[in-house]
Formats: structure tokens, sequence, C-alpha cells
């Protein structure tokens, strides 16, 4: 078997590196005499084949590993021996010695690997294989054939050989930051080569000189050489470097094809050959996926995928501290915007907004944002401001057409909830989160719910379900008109088990011919709407213990208010699809307590409901009286 070894700074898929060495090594209890000393060229240099210049300076080689054979010939190339290697270790110089036989006097020839079924062949008829399908669990390079040549005797009895490569390698180092492969576990990488409408073969069966290295294909060979992994795929993390034989036909300008997949993913780019092969060559292939404009990405049903971005929604908490005097403040606020800073979300929704936006927008310099509205100066009048605030990456995500409306209904008055102290509303941003990838996203805060009852006999709950209907009907219409995705997110106030949102908004928006999604039920609730008129689900953080709520398993099968549901438009060229939702209690998290309750209903992981519970558990205290949901796309066409 051989292994392969680089000195390039980069990640590889080898379990260990090894550096070049031309040091002998030792016979571990055999006679040195009659020994072969097998020395492995490493090539002259390395050369781009695909992509931006790689330096080629960078040395790779093919070392020997333990248990690696080599068939030897004397001078007529018809008497055939098997040598196999001795001592432990790895290296590109090894020993070798006649198995269960006496070594030749003069050996002349030789070639890797050997193999019992050339045992009868002279040294001008050896058959060989490279393999158009190669496993990689065990990180063992396939198909690296190689010829040797006696160069001198050594001086203790035996000869030293140097082996040439008698094909081309390919170094291919895959990166797929940018990308939705982005840690995913790799399951297989294809490169495929085509000049105009026929294949190149770059595999196949073929027969070879060990005097020489020339060599002669006895069949039509494989255009595609196919690595796969079953029990040991290697994560794409980060740059990770594979290396493939292949024939040395390909011609400058011949194009690759080189395919990527993952569990949930398949990559595709094609480029042309910059160079032609030769052997004894390393070519790299730079396959930074998200670089290449060829790039097309698939989903595990086949739809294809573009891209995904991350977006989250997150009430701050910033009402001035005359109102709410247990709120973040001016340290708190400036925190939570160096977590969201360094996180990273493609953009953010923010409600309550108010007293401490200079804080929050100095932290998060990654980021634009959109209209401020100011502060609550008045705790005796409608002040005229939403408190939203709506900030995207300044890289890599444009915002344009910021519109701003109030809802038409409210309930509660100045104090309750302060629905009628501000102008509660939601705004509509169209967001570009890549080229030709646009987006409506609605971001909104809605009334606060009191009172009795979960219909709308219940003051509160009219008031919250106008304002939904209001802005249903707005992200309807827009959708339909515009033929794009929306995205909505905010603090709603809102619970399915206590407002009927599914007859408010699900099926209506449905009935329009349009689809739309809540992420927290499609990955936490299996896909199914809690049902209306019953007792509330709560995360672990924010149970306080209340006989009318169910204390949930964890911090995300719970339900929170603030909310995001996205809707597509069926024939539209972007489509929407999420990729995975949570409730970012984890990096929001200001503090921590023991919380114990006795008496309790219980919703366990597998949602079953147990009634008077004793529990006990570490609860989290955000900075903020919300923590974020944190949603992630993929976007297809």
């Amino acid at each position: 078997m051989h292994n392969y070894l680089g000195m390039a700074a980069i990640v590889l898929a080898v379990p260990i590196l090894f550096s070049c060495s031309t040091d002998d090594l030792a016979g571990h209890g055999n006679s040195p005499r009659g020994q072969i000393v097998a020395h492995i060229v490493s090539p002259s240099d390395t050369r781009t084949a695909v992509g931006d210049a790689v330096d080629g300076t960078n040395a790779v080689g093919v070392v020997w590993t333990d248990g690696d054979e080599i068939g030897v010939f004397d001078a007529s190339g018809n008497s055939q021996k098997r040598y196999a290697k001795v001592g432990q270790g790895t290296a590109a110089t090894a020993s070798f010695v006649a198995s269960g036989i006496t070594p030749f006097d003069n050996p002349v020839y030789a070639y890797y690997p050997y193999d019992e079924a050339n045992s009868s062949h002279s040294v001008h008829s050896l058959a060989g294989t490279l393999p158009a399908m190669q496993n990689m669990d065990t990180h063992t390079l396939q198909g690296d054939y190689k010829y040797g040549r006696a160069t001198a005797p050594t001086s203790d009895g035996g000869y030293e050989f140097v082996f040439r490569h008698l094909f081309s390698l390919a170094r291919i180092t895959i990166d797929a930051t940018g990308t939705p492969l982005k840690d995913e576990m790799l399951k297989s990488l294809r490169v495929s080569v085509s000049r105009g409408e026929a294949g190149v073969p770059i595999a196949g069966n073929f027969t070879f000189s060990a005097e020489d290295g020339s060599w002669t294909r006895t069949d039509d060979g494989e255009s595609s050489i196919t690595l796969t992994w079953d029990t040991n795929s290697p994560e794409l993390g980060q740059a990770l470097t594979c290396y493939m034989s292949l024939f040395p036909l390909v011609k400058s300008g011949d194009l690759f094809t080189i395919t990527v997949s993952t569990e949930n993913y398949q990559a595709e780019f094609t480029a042309n050959s910059l160079t032609s092969f030769s052997p004894e060559q390393i070519y790299n292939f730079p396959v930074v996926l998200d670089k290449y404009e060829t790039l097309k990405v698939y989903d595990k049903e086949g739809n294809a995928v573009r891209g995904k971005f991350t977006c989250a929604a997150l009430n701050v908490d910033g009402l001035p501290s005359i109102i709410n005097s247990g709120g973040p403040g001016s340290n708190g606020t400036q925190s939570i915007g160096n977590i969201m800073n360094g996180l990273g979300y493609d953009f953010i929704a923010v409600s309550e907004d108010f007293e401490y936006h200079s804080q929050l927008a100095d932290a998060m310099t990654s980021y634009n944002s959109g209209t401020y509205r100011g502060t609550v100066s008045s705790i005796s009048k409608l002040n005229n401001t939403d408190g939203l605030g709506f900030f995207w990456k300044k890289e890599g995500i444009t915002t344009t057409g910021e519109t701003i409306i109030s809802f038409n209904d409210a309930y509660g008055g100045l104090t309750g909830g302060a629905n009628e102290l501000i102008a509660k509303g939601f705004r509509h941003y169209v967001v570009t989160v890549a080229q030709g990838v646009v987006v409506d996203v609605y971001i909104t805060h809605m009334n606060t719910y009191s009172g009795d009852g979960n219909t709308e006999e219940n003051a509160w709950v009219a008031a919250q379900l106008s304002q939904l209907r209001q802005l249903r009907d707005y992200v309807t219409a827009q959708a339909k008109e515009n033929k794009r995705p929306a995205i909505i997110m905010g603090d709603t106030n809102m619970r399915y088990t206590r407002h009927q949102i599914e007859t408010n908004l699900i099926a209506p928006v449905t009935s329009e011919g349009l689809t739309i999604a809540d992420p927290w039920v499609e990955f936490h609730r299996g896909g199914v709407y809690p049902t209306w008129d019953t007792k509330s689900l709560m995360i672990r953080s924010k149970f306080g213990g209340d006989s009318n709520d169910i204390l949930c398993a964890d911090d995300q099968r719970g339900e929170v208010v603030d909310k995001m549901w996205y809707i597509n438009v069926p024939d539209a060229a972007i489509q929407l699809k999420a990729i995975s939702c949570m409730n970012d209690v984890e990096h929001f998290t200001k503090s921590t307590e023991t919380a114990s309750y006795s008496g309790v209903t219980v919703e366990d992981a597998a949602g079953n409901i147990l009634t008077n519970q004793s529990v006990s558990y570490t609860k989290a205290n955000g900075y903020a009286d919300h923590f974020p949901v944190v949603v992630s796309f993929e976007y297809t066409k």
C-alpha cells in the first residue's frame, strides 16, 4: 500500500504526515546482502491543472508503507521474484528482501505493486489496472504504479533502485466555505475528463514495461475516477486534500467535471485544464467551490441549491429604564450587539430597539442598519417610533426598499404592554443574499397578550389577530406580485396554543396558492402545529412553574413568541428551504441558576405529557427577556 505525504500547509486526508527522507531503513534481522533499497524519485515540481495557481515549490511525494511488495527481474527480464518491505515505518526510501526465496545476485528491473497474476510475465508484458472506483477509508492511494531500475550496488551487498511514477498524480484540495457542503461529511469525489463530445480515459486496464515505463491501454478505459468514503468520512470543515493517480492523457483545454458529494448535498463544476499532463508530475486542483461560476449544488432530493444564509429575530428589551427597570441597559445591550456581531448572521431583525440603539449599532461593526425611529420620549402619549431595527452584513448582503407600516388596530393603552405607547407595526425590506437571489423580508412587533380566553372575544386577542391578518394580506399580495419568496420574522407575542394562527395565517396563505412553513414546527414539532387553546409549551429558560404551562424537555421543543415563517411562490425562480432552526439560548446566556419545581406538567423529548412531576435543572438567564430565533435557509432554483 502507499500513503502520500505533503509539506504544504494544508489539512491532508491522511492519518499522519511524513517528511521526505533518503535514509536507508535497517533490515531488522535480515542480512543486507541481496536487499533492494528502493528510493522514490520526488516529482520535479507541481503544476496547477485548474483554478488559481498554487506555489509549485510545495513538495509532495508518495512513500513506502508497511506491507508493500515489489516485483523484481534479473537482466534477462524473464525471471521474476517477489520482494517485501522490511522494517517498520513510512518513508520515501525503504529496504526490500526476497520473500522466502534466494534473492537475485544482480537484480536489474522492478515494479510496484507486485501482483501474483504477473509472476509469469516478462518485464515488458506486465498487466495492471488503475481502478475507476477507489475506496479511501484506509487513506491509501490506489493505482500508483511505479517502475524501478537498479542504479548501483550498495556497500553492504544490496542494490539501490530508483523508482519512477508510471502515471500522473492529482492533488485535489476541497474548500467548501460559503456553500451548503461546509461542515458536511464527504462521501465521494469524482473527477471526469472530456475532450469535445468524447471522454478522455484516465483509468482502466493496461500493460506496461518495467524496463522503461512505457505502457498501453488494453480497453477503452474510463473517463472518470471516483474516490469514496464509507466508514471513515472526513469532514469538510476546513480545506481537505485528496490524491488520485490518473493516466497522463489529459491535454491543455480538456474539460474537467468535478463532483463532490456529501451526506446531504452534491456540488459539481467544470473547468478547463490549464496544462497537458505528463507522467511523474503532480497537478494541483484548488477546488474552492464557491469561486467557480459553473458551480451547481443539489440537495439529496435532486433540487438545485444555490447557497444558504442565516437570519435571526431578537427582542433586545430596550425600553427606557423608567418603563423597564429590569432590562439589559446600556452595558447589556452592548453585549448583545457584540455577540450578534461575532456570530455573523447574514441579517437580523430586532424589536424594542429604543433607548440603547447607539450601543447596539456601535457594537455591530460588521453590519449596516435600517432606519432608527427613536426612543420613547413620553410615557403619556403615542410615540412615533416602532422600535424595529434591521441589520444586514456589510459584505455579501444588500438591502433596498424599506417600507414602514403601522398596524391599524391596537389594544392595551399606554401601560398595557406599551401597545398604544409606541406605533407597533411591520417593515418590508428587499434583501439580496447573493447575485440574482432576492427575498422579501418582513420584520414585526405585535400587540401583547392579556385578558381571559383565547378567542376574539378577548380584546387583546382580537387586536393581535387583526394585526396578523393585516400583515398576512400585505405579504401575500407582495409575494404574488413580486414572485419571490418572503420571510416574516419578529416578536409576535403569539403562541399556537392560544392564538388561532393556523386559521388566520397558515390556511389563508395556502389557499392563495402559496406555501408557508414555520421552521420551529418543521424541526422541533415533527411538522405538527401545536393545538390551539391548550397549555403553553414553555422552553426551560422561560418556565416559571405556572400550572397553565407545560415544561418542555429542552429549549428547542418549547414555543416562544418570537416567530419566523417563510413563504414560497411555487412558480418563482427562487425557492427557500429551512435547513436548521434554534432558540439560541447558548450564546445569549448572561447567568444561570438552579430551578426546581414540583407538581408541574412536563413534555418529554418524545412528546409524551407527564403530569405532577418534580424537576430540577439549570436555567439560563439572558441579557434580554427574549432569546433569538435563528434559522438557516438554503435557496434553490
